[in-house]
């Protein structure tokens, strides 16, 4: 823009900006209003002392105006600070450049401004011959390239994250896996029917994207829960409003429900034939709870004196965003609340 500003200034210098009031003649005129740039002609003190066709229509300036207007009022408020300075260091001999927007019926315009000073013999500037070049599809695309990589940025944190998750979670099933078997073959068929779990209820949350993209998208609370107690048929209730979650707290959700339904088939509700449990949740301004209760099932005399180490496991992962769980032993069966903040 500097080599067309060069042009518009040798257009002028003949007369229009020799003097402090120019006035354009009507060949020069003709010449600047063919440019789509806006060219002006302000003084070292902000006065606009003429424009071409395209600042009028940018400005919303008459194209009869006498001008002599402040130049800056001109302009958004938003980019008078950045005029001002351009302006300053113009009057004071040095180009100058400030990045400018105006508004139009079409929408919003982006400009490059570029502030050149027209210096006399002497060295002094005269006025400033200011080119306004409208950069709205390079500013527009240069957006959207940010966006971009700031989405596969945050996709590339994503995905870190969940790689980093998903080891913790699995060397954890190991462990729990480990302490809840007396043989390596059971620890292995108990990793695999925890792994099972939690690969249903990621499939199903996934199978509702359809494609879109955002792995930050919360899941259906509903989809979890159903895909992790599908094995259990009708011996398993679920009920409540529909409810996102957080991505992070799918891992939760199922490897909860998982642990209870195992425990169950070995000690609660599960392992009778007449036996059921209902998983519902409720929402608050802040939390949502989900809660097991289990019904027809061995009576409870007591409470466990310890809990296993997978229930441990589970408590700890639902500290880890901000969660609690509750249990309740009642002589009718286990009830158990998880509540975890939205």
């Amino acid at each position: 823009m500097k080599v067309a500003a060069g042009i518009y200034a040798r257009i002028l210098l003949s007369d229009a900006a020799s003097n402090a009031d120019p006035q354009l003649s009507g060949m020069q005129k003709e010449m600047l209003d063919a440019t789509p740039d806006c060219i002006k002609v302000i003084s070292v003190d902000g006065t606009l002392l003429a424009m071409n066709r395209a600042g009028c229509l940018a400005l919303g300036v008459p194209e009869n105006s006498d001008f002599g207007m402040a130049w800056l009022p001109l302009l958004p408020d938003d980019v008078h600070l950045c005029g001002e300075a351009a302006l300053e260091q113009a009057a004071a001999g040095h180009t100058a450049r400030f990045p400018g927007r105006s508004v139009s019926p079409k929408g919003t315009i982006y400009w490059d401004n570029l502030l050149t000073p027209i210096i006399d013999a002497s060295g002094q500037v005269l006025s400033i011959l200011c080119v306004s070049r409208d950069v709205t599809e390079k500013t527009l695309l240069e957006r959207r390239l940010e966006e971009a990589v700031y989405r596969e940025k945050l996709l590339a944190r994503e995905m870190r994250h969940r790689v980093k998750n998903l080891f913790s979670v699995v060397s954890s099933l190991i462990s729990i896996s480990m302490r809840e078997a007396d043989s390596a073959e059971n620890a292995i068929a108990i990793l695999h029917e925890k792994l099972r779990a939690l690969s249903r209820a990621s499939d199903a949350v996934f199978a509702q994207e359809n494609g879109e993209e955002g792995v930050s998208k919360p899941a259906d609370l509903e989809t979890v829960v159903t895909s992790v107690m599908q094995p259990y048929g009708s011996q398993c209730t679920v009920s409540g409003n529909p409810t996102l979650i957080r991505r992070d707290a799918i891992t939760i959700f199922a490897l909860f429900l998982h642990e209870l339904a195992t425990n169950s088939i070995k000690y609660g509700s599960l392992s009778k034939i007449n036996g059921h449990v209902k998983v519902e949740w409720v929402v608050g301004d802040d939390f949502i709870k989900l809660i097991w209760t289990e019904t027809d099932g061995p009576p409870i005399l007591f409470p466990p004196k310890n809990y296993g180490f997978g229930t441990e496991m589970i408590d700890r992962f639902a500290r880890s965003i901000g969660g609690a769980i509750e249990r309740s032993w009642r002589p009718e069966g286990l009830v158990v609340d998880l509540q975890v903040p939205t």
